[in-house]
């Protein structure tokens, strides 16, 4: 898979189950474990469902591959937050549905202009090395 963007779409609160469908297809499609798909995509709801709480409506999800990571940036309008994680459940919970990825996963939130930015990263699993090809050893001609 290259990297860049792969969605973006806007969201309203009733189309959560959408979003969290989009980031595991994602997750699926980057070759996470199914364990890792499913706390990525519940941690990405979990910010979705926040930021509705919140009455952004609409929010933004983007999901692009970047740096040997899947990241899942959640956007969303209204009071600009203190730094750090935002109060609220979605953002607790989603930190640590993270740390059951791996030490690698981590939230970043942001402010921005327009309110709050928060991105879930998770890396990529390494590939395995390609086969060696090797050909038949031949009989050497009798001389």
């Amino acid at each position: 898979m290259s990297e860049g963007l792969r969605l973006r779409m806007e969201f309203r609160v009733c189309e959560l189950p959408l979003v969290r469908a989009l980031v595991e297809e994602a997750a699926l499609r980057a070759r996470l474990t199914a364990p890792a798909r499913a706390a990525f995509g519940q941690a990405a709801v979990e910010i979705a469902t926040d930021a509705a709480a919140r009455g952004a409506d609409p929010g933004v999800v983007e999901l692009r591959l970047r740096e040997g990571e899947l990241r899942c940036e959640v956007r969303y309008g209204g009071a600009v937050l203190p730094a750090g994680l935002p109060e609220g459940r979605g953002p607790r919970l989603a930190e640590s549905l993270l740390a059951g990825i791996g030490a690698a996963a981590r939230i970043d939130v942001h402010d921005t202009p327009g309110g709050t930015s928060v991105t879930l990263s998770a890396p990529l699993p390494v590939p395995p090395p390609a086969p060696v090809r090797t050909t038949p050893a031949r009989a050497l001609p009798a001389r």
